[in-house]
């Protein structure tokens, strides 16, 4: 997935706090590469963000468990009746599995983005509430301000609300009917 380019943004970011320029060495680029990885992080925790969102059927290991993969921020759907986190394991205490099938499906956040440092071109509001919260973070060191890392991160959260909302409509955007499903399903099973 193509991203844009970490210059484009941290300039977007500085010029949010004033008439800045990144510059690599400098104190305030030192600011943006120290604080990207974290906001990139805690912006992916947000919600479930399509993008981001990845699907992997996981084998057990000998002792019956299950391990969560290593780009996985935050699992959100785990294919068991009843399991619980421990660690980096998945541990079933009821699964639903027919008999003989013994992988698990896994539907989670990736942190992929932003082990790469990558920003999807094809979400701007994410960008913007990435952009902002970035912004809040060096606001106090760059600008002295404390009020406005703070004005900062409400904005951020509103805008990273709204790119949420919008990812989910488009997300679950489609002409299915509602009851599809559970008019295709039987009562037996």
């Amino acid at each position: 997935m193509p991203g844009m380019d970490k210059v484009t943004f941290f300039q977007q970011s500085l010029q949010t706090l004033g008439d800045r320029e990144y510059k690599r060495d400098s104190p305030t680029g030192k600011a943006c590469d120290l604080w990207f990885p974290s906001v990139m992080h805690e912006a992916l925790n947000y919600g479930a963000w399509s993008f981001a969102t990845k699907t992997m059927e996981l084998p057990p290991e000998e002792d019956g468990t299950y391990t969560l993969p290593e780009d996985c921020l935050r699992p959100f759907k785990i294919d068991a009746l009843r399991y619980r986190i421990d660690g980096n394991k998945i541990i079933v205490e009821q699964s639903r599995n027919a008999p003989g099938k013994n992988t698990l499906t896994l539907r989670y956040i990736s942190n992929a983005l932003a082990k790469a440092e990558h920003l999807p071109e094809t979400q701007p509001l994410f960008i913007r509430g990435v952009s902002l919260l970035l912004a809040a973070r060096m606001a106090v060191k760059i600008t002295g301000e404390p009020q406005l890392a703070l004005n900062l991160e409400q904005m951020a959260a509103a805008a990273l609300s709204n790119a949420l909302h919008q990812d989910a409509l488009t997300q679950y955007s489609n002409d299915q009917h509602p009851l599809d499903d559970i008019l295709q399903s039987s009562i037996i099973s």
